[in-house]
């Protein structure tokens, strides 16, 4: 290892790029022991295992669970935080044979590869049948999962996903695990950050639901790797409080750290040199990329530089099917692989064995996942080498000029929003369909989004308006709780095998046709997309390029939350709707990334709401700016990508995180401003965080960009390799000024004049009818009518009842609201009934659209869609998606029958009883009346499900 560092150090190539290069030393082990000791088997068991003692932050942990307190161990990689897990739990089930366990882990391959240790611990205790450790998860067995079910073991090794599908959808198949419940062991508590951690948080929050209603209330132990905010993170995601272990007693090896920064060389290249080096001299090494594309290719060139060693470096991603992931595994551990480029899918602590050589191609955009990677190496008290490659990137070059950053203690925090009003409302959803969900256990906030479903038709309240219930009998199916979109399968369709997915959030992106897709150090050409199938279809291909996505973007204010200021100049966050399009796509060169053509695409604009922040800069900036000789476009854009680009300082984020856009003079605001915001729908809580710290990001972003050593603009300042148009157009010169006058260093005189632009009309919303109801909603102005009729002939008689304009009219009821008086009309007077209908401002009516027009179209030749109706069948399947009858309307909310059917009225017309026929169909006219107003009032109807429940339908009449 030495002789390698040295070499490196002294390479004609990489030497001279050495940044900054440090030597971290080992550090002892430092033990403790909890203050009683462990129960005698246990520690038999630890024993013949080779472990005599514990390391302090272990035996600190002990103590704590055994307070009853919830723990977390903020504690690096090869801590031995399986036993902060192990120990509490198998000690509590050596003392109360009735307890049961469950252990979260982020990913199927980190609950198998710890599932081994734990059952051979369990195993050491004395017994006839030691304390079970089974996973249940998607690769389990039917035979397997049937297995456990009926006899579930002592503790259950799953992922969230499993839990929110297959085990809380069925709580009842689980009532006996669920009430004996004690523990709930949460591994990588990091990862469940952002949209991931806002679906985990409801997860464990609907868990923690069963688990009361079926007597237990288990205690949670989690570990982490270290964030800024351990124990606020911990009590948002599980919504109780934690102790937080994070002075750590196990030892740490020796690491060389040297921080390259390539310049004028490729960062991929030097990359490529590094491992290709290190592999040759047989030091087991692990490169991290930032991207799936990158993983792959580097392997591509790696090979192409260095054939030999082909069938001793592999890429590794996730997307790829889990059996070839395990056997990249496998391969890794028993050393066949040399070196392996993977993404953050091999940052989590599965045991791929000692690893000697870990390099970043990259800033890992954190320093959390930066020490989560460096402690893949060096295990063992064997010493370790990591290399940081920088890349040409904000965040990069600024981490290059702050090398401090690196070894210091300054950890981000990791943001978790729960209330992202659409995964919120999502698993309000689910937890009403296990167990109706009460008024009184919810908070405010998710009473709001309750009563907003409810008004969807997603959640039905029942009579006493105490509970809501669910319609759908399972819909956890339908939530993906990884990804923002339903994931897309890609398919080589010359081979008629899966390659992997891709979530629909990014299937445009990557795999629009005519797209590169890199699977297997393999280039695919996209072929084709099915957004009905969900179905990418691809073909191999040789290709010395790759694709990136043009398009535009667009940002509305929905509502403003908070405002503020930036030395005098106004800022916002809010509620927005972003819409982008994308128009386009460019081949780039592999090599260097430089454009070789572009090409059109046809794809459907993505639109979605989101929370974000917003700057205000002065009206009269761009007129003086464009005086001056610069680009104020250019300067805003800029300014706006650096500040991106510099985002993670503040949180744990990656660039796909984070979305952006600049507006020369914004409608809505009246002024030039930068709108900063999350990229995913309904907000993850990361730009309110940067709206709380707008000073020091623009401190860090004004030294960035202003310290570059380039002229006009590079992609370690101002350049974005996200940016849609291409970075188009940009302008360091103007960007410094716009930051500065954030920073209040730039002041605009106040009595400069202000260059007219053309700006577009603010959004409008037409609501037509603006008299509303107490709940706000929209009610007709004018005459209404609400009205019924009656058929000569039958649907059978006429041929079916897409000829409803064949039975003929044997008599329509009108009830004019306003006047309160009742009108027959007979068929001799169908064409006053006609204008009647046509001249009132509403027609109130049950199947009125479907049917009543329909029959009374054989009479004109009018456009009879001209009618302004208000069909209450319409209303109810909207809300309901299944249709209910007047009748069954009628009985639940009027505790009234209707007094007869359509085939009696058909009996008495060929009996000639008009007068009973008029009967009949006024009184459904006076239902349908009472029903609406009913409705208007209240703001649902009532109806009872198949089980007898009485629920309400939420309406708007």
């Amino acid at each position: 290892m030495q002789a390698f560092i040295r070499d490196l150090l002294e390479h004609k190539a990489i030497g001279s790029r050495v940044a900054h290069y440090r030597h971290l030393p080992a550090r002892p082990a430092r033990f403790g022991a909890p203050a009683r000791p462990l129960h005698p088997a246990l520690a038999e068991a630890l024993a013949d295992q080779g472990v005599t003692r514990l390391y302090s932050h272990q035996a600190q942990a002990i103590d704590a669970a055994r307070a009853g307190r919830n723990v977390l161990a903020v504690t690096p990689t090869a801590s031995g935080k399986t036993l902060v897990f192990a120990l509490p739990v198998l000690e509590s089930f050596l003392e109360d044979d009735g307890g049961r366990a469950l252990f979260l882990y982020p990913t199927k391959a980190l609950a198998q590869d710890q599932v081994a240790g734990l059952r051979a611990l369990s195993g050491g205790l004395p017994g006839i049948r030691p304390p079970r450790f089974e996973i249940y998860d998607g690769d389990t067995p039917d035979s397997m999962r049937r297995k456990i079910k009926a006899d579930p073991p002592e503790t259950l090794v799953t992922n969230p996903d499993m839990l929110h599908l297959g085990i809380l959808a069925h709580h009842a198949d689980w009532a006996g695990f669920l009430s004996g419940l004690k523990w709930v062991v949460i591994d990588e508590l990091h990862v469940y950050r952002g949209v991931f951690g806002a679906h985990v948080h409801h997860i464990l929050s609907r868990l923690k639901r069963l688990a009361a209603m079926y007597g237990a209330s288990p205690r949670f132990i989690a570990a982490s790797a270290t964030v800024g905010n351990p124990a606020e993170f911990a009590e948002t995601l599980v919504g109780e409080p934690f102790e937080v272990i994070s002075d750590s007693g196990a030892p740490r090896a020796g690491r060389h750290v040297a921080i390259v920064n390539p310049g004028s060389i490729s960062p991929y290249t030097a990359a490529v040199r590094v491992v290709t080096e290190s592999a040759r001299r047989e030091l087991r090494t692990i490169a991290f990329t930032k991207a799936r594309r990158i993983a792959e290719l580097l392997y591509t060139w790696l090979v192409q530089e260095a054939p030999e060693l082909k069938r001793r470096v592999a890429p590794y991603r996730a997307g790829y099917l889990p059996e070839e992931r395990r056997a990249l595994e496998k391969r890794l551990f028993r050393g066949e692989l040399l070196a392996v480029f993977s993404t953050s899918a091999l940052e989590l602590g599965i045991d791929v064995g000692s690893l000697d050589v870990c390099v970043l191609v990259g800033y890992p955009g954190s320093m959390t996942s930066t020490w989560q990677r460096m402690g893949r190496v060096g295990r063992q008290d064997r010493e370790a080498l990591v290399v940081l490659i920088a890349l040409p990137d904000a965040l990069d070059q600024y981490l290059v000029a702050h090398p401090d950053l690196f070894f210091g203690e300054a950890f981000e925090r990791a943001i978790l929003d729960p209330w992202n009003p659409a995964i919120a409302g999502a698993h309000l959803v689910c937890a009403a369909a296990e167990e109706p969900l009460r008024r009184d256990e919810l908070p405010d906030r998710a009473i709001a989004i309750a009563e907003g479903l409810e008004r969807e038709g997603r959640l039905a309240l029942d009579a006493s308006g105490e509970r809501w219930v669910s319609f759908r009998r399972r819909p956890q199916r339908d939530m993906n709780i990884r990804s923002a979109g339903a994931p897309f399968t890609i398919v080589d369709v010359e081979h008629d095998r899966i390659l992997g997915s891709i979530d629909g959030m990014r299937v445009y992106h990557e795999c629009h046709p005519g797209a590169i897709y890199l699977h297997g150090g393999q280039s695919f050409l996209i072929r084709s997309l099915d957004a009905d199938a969900k179905r990418v279809e691809a073909a191999p291909a040789r290709a010395d390029y790759y694709t990136v996505v043009l398009g535009e973007k667009e940002t509305e204010i929905l509502e403003r939350l908070e405002t503020g200021e930036a030395s005098g100049h106004p800022t916002g966050f809010g509620r927005l709707k972003v819409t982008v399009k994308i128009r386009e796509y460019q081949k780039k060169r592999l090599f260097d990334g430089e454009p070789i053509s572009t090409h059109p695409v046809e794809a459907p604009p993505l639109v979605f709401e989101t929370t974000g922040l917003w700057m205000q800069l002065p009206a009269a900036m761009p007129g003086l700016m464009t005086a001056e000789g610069l680009h104020f476009m250019g300067g805003i854009h800029a300014a706006e990508h650096a500040m991106i680009g510099l985002f993670p300082l503040l949180a744990i984020a990656d660039r796909g995180d984070i979305g952006g856009i600049s507006y020369p003079m914004h409608p809505q605001l009246g002024t030039p401003a930068i709108f900063i915001y999350d990229g995913v729908s309904g907000g993850a809580g990361l730009a309110e965080r940067a709206f709380r710290e707008l000073a020091r990001l623009h401190e860090a972003t004004r030294e960035l960009v202003s310290a570059c050593p380039c002229e006009t603009g590079c992609p370690g300042c101002i350049q974005s390799p996200k940016c849609g148009n291409g970075n188009k157009p940009l302008d360091k010169a103007a960007a410094l000024q716009v930051l500065e006058t954030f920073l209040g260093e730039r002041t605009i005189p106040a009595d400069a004049p202000v260059v007219e632009l053309p700006v577009p009309p603010p959004p409008t919303r037409k609501h037509g009818i603006t008299r509303v109801d107490r709940r706000g909603e929209p009610v007709p102005q004018g005459q209404v009518l609400v009205f019924d009729l009656e058929t000569q002939r039958s649907a059978a008689e006429v041929g079916g009842w897409d000829k409803a304009s064949a039975m003929g009219l044997a008599l329509a009821v009108v009830y004019d609201v306003g006047r309160q008086v009742y009108r027959t009309y007979f068929e001799a007077d169908v064409d006053r009934l006609l204008v009647d209908l046509a001249f009132a401002d509403r027609v109130v009516g049950f199947n009125i659209d479907r049917f009543d027009l329909a029959v009374l179209s054989g009479y004109t030749d009018r456009d009879l869609g001209k009618i302004k109706t208000l069909d209450l069948l319409k209303v109810v399947h909207a809300s309901l998606g299944f249709r209910l009858s007047l009748g069954h309307l009628s009985e639940a909310n009027l505790g009234e029958s209707k007094g007869g059917d359509g085939l009696q009225s058909l009996q008495w017309w060929k009996e000639g009883r008009i007068d009973l026929i008029e009967r009949y169909c006024r009184k459904d006219v006076e239902v349908t009346w009472k029903l609406w107003s009913l409705g208007r009032e209240r703001g649902y109807l009532l109806y009872r499900d198949k089980a007898g429940r009485s629920l309400r339908v939420p309406v708007s009449f």
